[in-house]
């Protein structure tokens, strides 16, 4: 058998086989029997009836069809082993050149080629995290909302911004019925309305009707209405100011804070808003390495790795949808289109995913982030430490098991990878390493924020806390965990959520 084989753009090989002689004659002979078997000459018992009446009666392309069925898999699969190729998909454009001699042509996708650039040269700036007395007061001021109680206001007095207001109100649109509401609850201020009708409802009175011209902004999410003038007609029914608690020490106590005093709670509010603030920059400052060094690689992507991830998408959206009650056919009926401009939509992104996934991979590799049995064990020794020793031995059983033995491995190696990578841009890994635990505590020198978390993550789940899949080390690499610190199922999520 001869065989040519050529890469093409597009991470796919062509390859073009030339079968024997002989090897076709026995194929067809054999195809000429196994079709003798499968029909019925009259005057002859099936598989009885002279080769000549068969190809008389079928005619010889179909016997030629049926041995091809068989040459060509064949031919393929050695050609496969004889190149040292590694097909990811089924091969693809099948062309006979010639019958005689027996020669094909036929393309296999294969694993796609990634060509590393200079992501070393990578910078990136980090943020000094600030808290302000101003941050630490709205805080205190959201909580205080929050035990908020809506009464009318004594005197009456007209509508002011962030009172809630119950209200019937007509939409007409232009061409078409007006839409009614009634007994609608809204709050001033907070976008339940277009915002120019909210703002002409500010000095409203409760009793009175109002009238209000507005447009839809022109990327008001149902096409047909962007950008069109709107009336409303408003009643407004009652009127409602919010009376916050006292800022007390009582009401410290009750915030949840573990604060005994406003003055403590204060402390407590500052020191959350800090460790909040510092993950967010973590998490800025690692998906800006990820993006930029990314960007200076390339990748020959098979187009038959593209379309699997668009699939996948569109079974994370189905399956979006029907937690909704909505089935994804009613949906594209909604938004006006097939499931083929869907799929156009979701392509871009996956591509974007499937090239960031292999560019981590491949820097991963570089830089030869690896994790050794040892270091899973002393992880799971960690976490054993600090859970109750009357339920310890049960808990080593359980972290002990392959699956929590993998989900460990791929914790501390997404910890290393992100901590490699941020330290290349920066100069500083991504966690800062914790000062030297002091006598008593249940740190170790080297615990991280991420250790931490994960740490707490197995506890709770060892203790009956917290269901499996909340738990945060899930066994995936940082090349595909990646995917969803940078929004990686964002446009599907967004598409369900437009629903």
């Amino acid at each position: 058998m001869k065989v040519e084989s050529e890469r093409l753009p597009g991470s796919v090989v062509r390859l073009e086989i030339e079968v024997d002689k002989e090897t076709v004659d026995k194929e067809i002979d054999r195809a000429y029997r196994r079709l003798a078997n499968r029909v019925v000459i009259p005057g002859f018992r099936k598989g009885k009836a002279p080769r000549v009446l068969i190809e008389r009666y079928l005619g010889e392309e179909a016997i030629f069809e049926e041995a091809t069925r068989e040459i060509v898999p064949n031919a393929i699969e050695q050609a496969v082993e004889q190149e040292k190729i590694n097909p990811i998909a089924e091969p693809q454009a099948f062309k006979l050149l010639e019958r005689e001699p027996f020669r094909f042509e036929v393309t296999l996708p294969v694993e796609p080629t990634v060509k590393l650039g200079d992501y070393k040269s990578v910078r990136v700036e980090r943020r000094e995290v600030i808290v302000t007395d101003e941050d630490v007061d709205k805080y205190i001021e959201s909580l205080r909302e929050r035990e908020g109680v809506w009464v009318t206001p004594d005197p009456a007095r007209p509508a002011k911004n962030g009172d809630q207001l119950v209200v019937d109100i007509e939409e007409q649109y232009e061409g078409e019925e007006p839409r009614k509401r009634e007994d609608l609850t809204i709050v001033l201020g907070r976008g339940y309305l277009p915002e120019d009708v909210e703002k002409a409802l500010e000095g409203a009175e409760e009793g009175k009707d109002y009238e209000v011209e507005s447009k839809l902004p022109e990327d008001y999410p149902v096409e047909e209405y962007a950008g069109k003038p709107v009336k409303y007609k408003v009643t407004v029914k009652s009127i409602k100011e919010l009376q916050l608690p006292d800022l007390d020490d009582d009401f410290a106590k009750r915030t949840g804070l573990g604060a005994e005093s406003v003055e403590d709670l204060r402390q407590k509010v500052r020191e959350r808003l800090q460790a909040e603030r510092e993950a967010e920059e973590r998490d800025r400052v690692a998906n800006e390495v990820i993006e930029k060094m990314v960007e200076t690689s390339t990748v020959d992507m098979p187009q038959v790795l593209i379309e699997h991830e668009v699939d996948h998408q569109l079974a994370h959206i189905r399956e979006n949808l029907s937690a909704q009650g909505i089935p994804l056919e009613q949906y594209l009926r909604f938004t006006q289109q097939t499931i083929e401009d869907l799929r156009n939509t979701l392509r871009p992104d996956a591509e974007k995913r499937l090239t960031r996934r292999l560019v981590l991979s491949e820097i991963a590799k570089a830089e030869n982030i690896e994790v050794d049995e040892s270091e899973i064990q002393r992880e799971i020794d960690r976490i054993a430490e600090r859970i109750d020793e009357s339920e310890r031995a049960e808990a080593r059983a359980l972290l002990d098991t392959q699956e929590w033995r993998d989900r460990i491995r791929a914790d501390i190696y997404d910890r290393r990878f992100l901590d490699r990578i941020v330290e290349i841009a920066t100069g500083e890994p991504l966690y800062p390493k914790e000062e030297p635990a002091s006598e008593g505590s249940e740190q170790t020198p080297d615990s991280s924020a991420s250790q931490v978390d994960a740490e707490n993550s197995a506890i709770q789940y060892v203790e009956g806390g917290t269901n499996e899949s909340e738990v945060t080390a899930e066994g995936e690499t940082l090349v595909q965990a990646s995917e969803e610190s940078q929004g990686s199922d964002a446009e599907g999520n967004d598409e369900a959520r437009k629903a």
